[in-house]
Parts: C-alpha cells; structure tokens; sequence
C-alpha cells in the first residue's frame, strides 16, 4: 500500500505490483472533498461533516481493507483538517506518479525537505479520480485565505478572486456588516495609501458575474462553431504568418544550439592539445553559456506560444462542455464562480454626468476575456427610457404670480405643521396632569 495515497492501493499479484488499482468505495469520498472545495467550503467544515456522517478516516479504511497498520482508535470517524488537506494535495488522484518528491542530504539527516527540481512526473499512469482542471481549480481556492465574515460566520468565495487594475494587490472582503458587504483594494487598507479604493459591493459583482456567465452560455449553445473560431482569434498567435515566423525563429534557435555544443566539444579538445591558452578558453567558454542559456529560453517561450495556438480549440471545448455540465444558472453559487471565472479584474469608480461608473473586467477560465451579446432581457431593458425626474422650478425662474402663489402655500404649509405640533403638545400636556389637582385649573 502506498502511504502517499488514501484511494489507489497496489494490486495484489506480485508480478504486477506497480500497477495501482481505484478502490471503488473510497473513491467517491475524495470526489465529495474535492467538489465540497469548489462549492467553497473550508477544510475544517468538510472534516466535521465526514465525521458527523460517521465515515471512516483513512487510517481505519487502511485497517478495513488489511492495508495499514493495526492500532487501536479512539474514534476511527474522526476527521481533521489536516487529512482533509493532505488529500486534496495529491497529485495522485489526477492519474499521475510522482516520485522524489523528499530530499535527504546525508543518511544521517533526519528531516526530508521537498525537493520540486529533482521530481519526476509520469502523467496517465493510472486511473484517475477527478480531473486535472479539478484538481488545478481547488489549488488556486486553497491558495487563498478567506476569513469567515462576521454577520454569517461564512467566508465569501469572492476573495482571491477580484484584482486591482493599478496595483494589482487582491482585493479583500470588510465582513463588517451584512447592509456593508463590500470589497476594497488591499493597498488601500493598507496604512501607506498606496492605491485607490476600488470599492464594490458584493452584491454588485455577484450579479455581474451571474449575468456575464449567462450571456457565455447563451451564445456557447447557439453558436458553438463560431465560439471555437472567436477563441482562437483572440490567442496570442492568432495569425498563420505569426506561427511560421515562430517556426522560423525555434529552429535557428535550435540549430544554433546544435552548433554551440560542436564548439564546446572542439573548444576543449584545442584546450586539452595546449592549442588555446587557458584565458581565451575561460572566456569563449563562458560566452557560449551565456549564449546557450538566452537559447534555451527563447526555445522554451516559442514552444509555449506555438503550442498556445495549436490548443487554443482544446480550450473551447473544455469550456463547451462546462457550459453543458451547468444548465441551472438561476443563482449565484461559489459552483459557478469556481467553474466559470479565474479572475476579475476591478477598475476605480468614475462619475461621468452625475453617475458613478466602474469598469469590470471579467476572465473566464480557459477562454480568458470573452464578450458575448447581450440576452434579449436586457436589451428590453436597455431599451425602456429612463424617466426623467422633475426638477423643481427655482425661484429666480419664476414670474411673480408664481412667486407670490409659492409663498401662500409655504403659508398654509407652515400653519398647518405649527398646529399640528401644537396640538400633540397639548395632548402630552393634559396626559401628564390627568388626575392631579391641576388638572381642573388648567
């Protein structure tokens, strides 16, 4: 049995021990953990409603099935957050092998650091439990500490998602109240005033972001080719003649890579035969690095953009199926936040004739910003004329009938006020003298 993994157990034939086999009724649990994440519940809350369920830890499912060591437990049911953490950390449960991941410098050290240069990854080697995509969703909500707020005791699944346009620092939840439920940019709360308040309310960006996953999915289901064909114009290399210029460049880059090595090798054997002096070679050599490693990256950032471009329909269809996956999005959930967005960016609020108007970046994941039309909804509504408030007449644009008309009914109004205050005195009055000898003098 694997100590690294709480599911996939090594089967039993000893000719085949490097295979790992899904345990069927454990599996599901880990499933339950990862979606209890997205759904935006905290660790210690997944722990104490697996232990009020009354399921099995992982060391007393070990015992269950003769896989662990056998010791006696106070409560085999019972859960802590560190397992739960533990759990979601592994990169097991996506179908990878992961060796090295923990380091020892001598035999004699006790401590084993990890060691992330020198891991070795092997994707695919065996069934998988929850998908990659899962998996990288639940690591970026566990990236983020988010407070509970006070008036609910529940934190807000907004945090860690929302970014300042100028600082770019998150922007953080004042969990004062529930009628102040706002956002504003770290830097702001910070005591150097370093940036602007960016303030949002939550209620505000919940209903942005309900509304702009809609418009997505809309468009997705009726125009689902011409989905495809906007995603992969709006890449990086969305042009044929920027990829065989990219094309181009990665293999002068790799050919000189190829003739740097040839030189290294005749370079040492010139030096080796006494043919260079040892300070011409010190200093070819060194260039060569420094020009191999300019290479090596320049190769390594060409790949990435030629391989963007190339998986550029790969994403569309990933967000395809996740838009069929999710067909009720009637309510904002933490489901559909964690699904759909990857960040959102938050501009400074301007007044332009009177109103306050703020720009709202929203980033979906796998397709990045996306403009889709609007629903028919909201063009119902955009199209309804606003009525216009009255505006009251001033004095000075008055003729003097007017006037004199608007100081009688400033008057009467008067009056009528001043007797009426008049007369709920007199009542408090007689209240209080009712039934003393001054009542009847008065």
């Amino acid at each position: 049995m694997s100590s690294a993994t709480f599911i996939l157990t090594f089967s039993l034939p000893s000719s085949d021990r490097q295979k790992w086999i899904l345990d069927e009724e454990a599996a599901p649990i880990v499933k339950r953990i990862f979606q209890s994440i997205i759904e935006g519940k905290g660790i210690q809350k997944i722990a104490d409603e697996l232990t009020a369920e009354g399921i099995l830890c992982p060391a007393a499912h070990w015992q269950k099935i003769n896989a662990g060591m056998k010791k006696p437990f106070s409560d085999p049911c019972k859960w802590t957050p560190t397992t739960v953490g533990n759990i979601i950390a592994k990169e097991e449960y996506k179908g990878w092998v992961v060796l090295n991941k923990t380091v020892k410098e001598t035999y004699k050290s006790k401590r084993k650091p990890n060691a992330p240069e020198n891991m070795l990854i092997f994707k695919g080697v065996h069934p998988q439990i929850v998908d990659e995509e899962t998996w990288n969703v639940v690591q970026r909500l566990r990236d983020t500490k988010r407070k509970p707020r006070r008036f609910d005791g529940e934190p807000n699944p907004l945090t860690g998602v929302l970014y300042c346009a100028e600082c770019g620092h998150k922007l953080y939840d004042t969990g004062r109240k529930k009628v102040h439920n706002e956002y504003v940019c770290s830097s702001y709360r910070h005591y150097t005033r370093s940036c602007t308040m960016h303030y949002i309310r939550t209620e505000v960006i919940e209903d942005l972001i309900l509304t702009a996953v809609k418009r997505v999915s809309r468009y997705v289901r009726e125009n689902e080719n011409v989905f495809v064909e906007r995603v992969r114009e709006s890449s990086l290399l969305q042009k044929e003649e920027s990829v065989k210029a990219s094309r181009r460049k990665l293999n002068q880059a790799t050919r000189r890579c190829d003739e740097i090595g040839t030189l290294v090798k005749k370079l040492y054997e010139s030096y080796a035969l006494d043919k260079i002096p040892e300070k011409h070679f010190t200093e070819l050599l060194a260039g060569y690095d420094s020009e191999q490693t300019k290479l090596d990256s320049e190769i390594a950032e060409l790949q990435t953009a030629i391989d963007n471009y190339n998986t550029d329909s790969v994403r569309a269809d990933k967000f395809i199926e996740l838009v069929k996956k999710n067909t009720e999005l009637n309510v904002f959930s933490a489901t559909i936040l964690n699904e759909f967005i990857e960040k959102i960016i938050i501009h400074e609020a301007v007044k332009i004739d009177g109103k306050r108007t703020q720009d709202v970046e929203i980033f979906f994941t796998f397709i990045g910003k996306f403009d889709a039309p609007m629903l028919p909804e909201e063009l119902e509504i955009a199209e309804e004329p606003t009525p216009k408030k009255r505006r009251k007449k001033r004095r000075c644009e008055m003729t003097a009938e007017q006037i004199k008309r608007e100081r009688e009914r400033d008057h009467k109004r008067y009056e009528k006020k001043r007797n009426a205050r008049i007369a709920a005195e007199q009542v408090v009055r007689d209240n209080i003298l009712q039934g003393t000898a001054y009542e009847e003098a008065v």
